[in-house]
């Protein structure tokens, strides 16, 4: 079987090969160059330089590694999901480690927290290399607001959490009793300062949970607290290790379906191992029909605004989503199929999408008149001038007669003429409306006859 190195090695060897059958690809592709894009004029030398220098930068990589001595044979390692994975412990942590530098220790867990190549059990690994672990994370607990970072702002509270989960699961941690007995004082002082901060109750609880201290302490508080911080996905972790009898993980379930917590309950029923007297399928099923109505009310609460509505959808599709996730984290597909919740979740998604594209749609500015024309040289041509006509002809020799729009005398009252020359107002043609007004020539389009103009007769 061929080892990692030799892996690598051998499928650096076959870059020549491949970058050939490339070569081939890209003449045949320049082949059909008159299909392509004037703005193509990427040439084969570009791509050669390109891959040479990859080749030649992993080549040196491949070296360094072959120098580097081989790892000893009683590295610990540990089995992930993947039978055939193993995570090898940084040499920086078991450094830290063997040499119980608890400040250390926090210092280069602030400094790497952004780092994913470090899960927490690569921690837990090298605790193994610690002559006392327990007694490591409690200095560097008492020591952490004194742990210097490089310049990064970031909660060393939370460095706190991770050092004592890291000790939980440390199954076979030999914590000795003075190390207890600081541990218990230290929870003491905590303990005053929780108040209604759930922040402050997850670092006690894990302090309880790490150093063995569940019997030290009133379950009721215990259970009390749990409750406070079930919405952090350390909860069942820490309510697992606290010593709590079925009884009180059955009254903290019962807390968090009677405050209107059920995912949060149901999260319980599972990872705490409470299924038996609760039915977390049939609170799954409750909580979407639930989250449906309580969306309606938003929507009609506002008059289903486009506000209103927004808001519904998000709400129901969160809602939708965490039940989809504890399905399947969960395997529950058999007796709740997320299929229809999910439909749910894709229809609610497009009407969202579809309200959107609505308001931009109406929100598009409205081109208003027309636009000139362009001549061929590209210039706008300008409109013609209105055309000068007097707004209503005068004639001293009408002797105050009034014309019709067709210049003819009118002898008709107010100078209107109804249909067939018939007076409007005598022949009642429009009722009690008001007569229509007069139209002059020089207010209306188009070619009109002279106010006077002799006979005409063709000979």
């Amino acid at each position: 079987m061929m080892t990692e190195t030799e892996t690598i090695a051998a499928a650096i060897d076959q870059i020549d090969e491949k970058k050939q059958n490339l070569k081939k690809a890209f003449d045949d592709l320049q082949s059909h160059r008159s299909l392509l894009s004037p703005s193509f004029s990427l040439s084969w030398s570009d791509i050669d330089s390109h891959f040479s220098s990859l080749q030649s930068s992993l080549s040196n990589r491949l070296r360094l590694l072959q120098s580097e001595p081989p790892l000893p044979n009683d590295s610990p390692r540990i089995e992930t999901d993947d039978a055939e994975a193993t995570v090898v412990i940084r040499p920086e942590l078991r450094a830290l480690c063997e040499k119980m530098d608890s400040i250390g220790l926090s210092k280069y867990l602030a400094d790497h927290w952004d780092d994913d190549a470090m899960p927490n059990q690569d921690l837990s690994a090298a605790f193994r290399y610690s002559p006392d672990p327990a007694s490591m994370v409690l200095n560097a607990v008492y020591g952490s607001s004194k742990a210097p970072t490089s310049g990064k702002t970031i909660d060393v509270r939370r460095v706190v959490v991770l050092l004592m989960e890291a000790l939980i699961d440390l199954d076979d941690a030999k914590i000795t009793p003075d190390t207890k007995e600081k541990a218990k004082k230290l929870a003491e002082d905590w303990k005053t300062k929780i108040g209604n901060k759930p922040f402050e109750a997850l670092l006690f609880l894990h302090l309880i949970a790490a150093f063995g201290l569940g019997s030290e302490f009133n379950p009721e508080e215990l259970s009390r607290y749990l409750v406070m911080i079930a919405k952090y996905k350390q909860a069942t972790l820490v309510c697992n290790k606290i010593g709590l009898d079925k009884e009180r993980v059955g009254e903290v379930i019962t807390k968090l379906l009677s405050t209107g917590k059920p995912i949060l309950a149901v999260r319980f029923m599972y990872e705490c191992g409470r299924t038996d007297g609760f039915e977390p399928v049939s609170v799954l099923k409750g909580y979407v029909k639930e989250a449906r109505e309580a969306a309606e009310r938003v929507r009609k609460e506002d008059n289903y605004s486009l506000k209103s509505q927004n808001e519904a959808t998000d709400k129901e599709v969160s809602a939708l989503k965490a039940v989809i996730k504890i399905i399947k984290d969960q395997g529950l597909e058999a007796e709740f199929s997320e299929e229809r919740v999910e439909e749910r979740v894709e229809e609610l998604e497009k009407h969202k999408a579809q309200r959107k594209r609505n308001v931009e749609q109406q929100q598009q500015p409205q081109t208003k008149g027309r636009k000139r024309p362009r001549d061929r040289r590209g210039t706008q041509q300008q409109a013609p001038a209105p055309s000068q006509q007097p707004s209503r002809p005068e004639h001293s020799h009408h002797h105050g007669l009034q014309l019709n729009p067709f210049g003819v005398v009118n002898p008709a009252r107010g100078g209107v003429l109804g249909p067939y020359m018939m007076n409007p107002l005598a022949a009642g043609l429009y009722g009690s409306a008001a007569p229509p007004q007069p139209v002059y020539y020089g207010q209306q389009p188009g070619f009109v006859m002279p106010p006077f103009h002799p006979a005409y007769y063709s000979q």
